[in-house]
């Protein structure tokens, strides 16, 4: 059953979302931060408000008797949306920024690699930690957005739930 409203809703939110994360990632960009490590997380701070904020506005002006899966609906809308358009911004930016963004992203991951070797070796083994090594080195702007995409997804279906089991009548 396709509504209409609620991919409206998704679309709205998500993209607004999504323009504020990637906001996020510009600020680190333009302040000489890693745009693509940790500080990137920052990013997923709007995700619940604008899930919240979507789910409120569709329960107000669209259906008052929300159940559960409708409201999952729409919250998981806003999520898939939201996580689309961050995705497509960071691969925009990834190859517009150059290749020397992503090198220095691989080598600050290299050092708190290596700054955690022993542990790492102890908990995943050697061949596991070569592999993800190698598996660094080949990062490239649709990984990078990739990442971004799951992790929106992940963070995104969670908050989802919660989001659905408030705003269902």
């Amino acid at each position: 059953m396709f509504d209409q409203a609620v991919v409206r809703t998704g679309i709205r939110y998500g993209v607004i979302c999504a323009v504020f994360g990637f906001t996020v990632i510009l600020i680190l960009y333009f302040t000489g931060l890693n745009p693509y490590g940790q500080s990137s997380l920052f990013s997923l701070v709007f995700l619940p408000v604008f899930i919240i904020a979507g789910s409120s506005s569709y329960k107000k002006y669209n259906d008052q008797n929300l159940g559960f899966l409708k409201a999952f609906r729409v919250a998981l809308t806003i999520t898939f949306f939201a996580a689309l358009a961050s995705a497509m911004l960071t691969y925009i930016f990834s190859v517009f920024a150059g290749i020397e963004v992503i090198q220095r992203h691989i080598t600050e991951m290299r050092m708190a690699m290596e700054a955690v070797r022993a542990q790492t070796i102890e908990m995943i083994g050697e061949a596991n930690y070569k592999q993800t090594l190698a598996q660094l080195e080949k990062t490239t702007p649709f990984n990078l957005a990739m990442d971004d995409f799951m992790k929106k997804m992940l963070t995104g279906f969670i908050i989802s739930i919660v989001a659905a089991t408030f705003f269902r009548k």
